[in-house]
């Protein structure tokens, strides 16, 4: 099997990544038709399939040291795209809802643990990186398709904006008859025995990485779980705007993601600080704009933010960990990923802070105090100095 189609394969089913966003377009007119049911309940909807994520990374991060990644990838992408089709059959309870979204996670969070493994596996180096970034500019790609398709879909009816999940059948049957069977290497059947051994064993900046990605989770979460309540509240717009917004927005992750290399050329080892400042200012823009230029801005600045970061860690997890501690290393970035996103909304209401401005101006800050801890400190700097060298 040649590299193109391999690569084509991969990054098929980053078409995917991002689609549990997409009913958060219509969590506005959902407002309305269950009027008794609390917003932040409605919100769940869009967060917990991180908790299906969650769940799933484990489980992934277990398996994927016994049996082939292929065949764990059809199984996520069957999962998933069930969860996105189910709503279309039943609709007409919240947790009804909650469930499917957290079926979609559980199936998303195979595909998304082992997209990042797959490509650590088949390439190396600066191919590596490269991948990562086509990853996520793939990735944006999926959402703006999606987003896009399921804005317009339901902009009568938000039940219809479901029906764009039926690109899950797509994708699954091009990594039916296009993805390689991988063949798991004898040294990591050796290592599954003794998964928490190999945690406890990673790299110290592994565990840092995962805690930066674990913040992104936590802070990525708020733009999509609040820009339509944004919209709603400066009166901008309807469902069908917001899907628009969001759309547009996510171009900024696809060109981004193949202009990763430049900009590591620009951000050097700074390019995770530049990513969390980028992000600060969508949440600013959000917050100030009293039209949806300006919101469409922050949203085109918040994809580059999430290529930016989100490139870089699982690229950073690959070069701190040994060939045997990659699935493991994965999973972790995973696992910390999902817990932010699930923990999102919680965490907030915690701190008694109201969603839509209130949100912004919280993520708005986080995201400026930890960009500049992580120039401060040269997080960048010190993790390439102690990448792995095998052999």
């Amino acid at each position: 099997m040649n590299k193109t189609k391999m690569k084509i394969s991969i990054l098929s089913m980053s078409l995917l990544t991002m689609s549990f966003l997409v009913i958060t377009n219509a969590f506005g007119a959902m407002t309305k038709s269950f009027p008794d049911v609390p917003v932040a309940k409605i919100q769940m909807i869009g967060t917990v399939p991180s908790l299906g994520t969650l769940i799933a990374t484990v489980v992934v991060g277990t398996l994927a040291v016994k049996y082939s990644k292929k065949l764990l990838s059809l199984i996520g992408l069957g999962i998933a795209t069930l969860g996105g089709l189910l709503p279309l059959l039943v609709h007409s309870s919240i947790d009804v809802l909650i469930g499917c979204a957290f079926i979609l996670g559980f199936g998303l969070g195979f595909v998304n643990t082992l997209i990042p493994m797959l490509i650590s596996i088949f390439f190396e180096g600066e191919e590596r990186n490269a991948m990562m970034g086509k990853n996520t500019a793939m990735n944006s790609l999926g959402s703006i398709l999606m987003m896009l398709g399921g804005g317009l879909l339901g902009a009568k009816n938000w039940v219809n904006s479901y029906w764009v999940f039926l690109l899950g059948i797509f994708v699954f049957l091009l990594v039916l008859f296009a993805l390689p069977n991988d063949k798991v290497d004898r040294s990591e059947k050796n290592a599954s025995g003794n998964i928490f051994g190999i945690l406890k064993h990673l790299n110290g900046y592994v565990w840092l990485i995962g805690f930066v990605t674990l913040l992104m989770g936590i802070l990525y979460t708020i733009y999509p779980t609040n820009l339509s309540i944004i919209i709603g509240q400066k009166e901008l717009g309807s469902t069908s705007i917001t899907g628009i917004i969001n759309a547009v927005g996510t171009a900024g992750g696809f060109i981004a993601g193949f202009s990763l290399k430049y900009l590591n050329k620009v951000f050097k080892d700074k390019i995770i600080a530049g990513g969390y400042i980028t992000l600060g200012v969508t949440f600013l823009l959000g917050r100030i704009a009293n039209n949806l230029i300006l919101i469409g801005i922050g949203g085109v600045l918040s994809g580059f933010a999430m290529s930016m970061i989100m490139s870089t860690i699982p690229f950073y997890m690959s070069v701190l960990s040994h060939k045997y501690e990659l699935a493991v290393s994965m999973m972790l970035f995973q696992f910390m990923n999902s817990i932010g996103g699930f923990i999102s909304p919680v965490l907030l209401n915690l701190l008694h802070i109201k969603v839509g401005e209130s949100s912004f101006t919280f993520g708005c800050v986080s995201c400026f105090v930890i960009g500049i801890i992580c120039i401060l400190t040269n997080l960048g700097k010190k993790v390439l100095s102690n990448s792995v060298k095998e052999g």
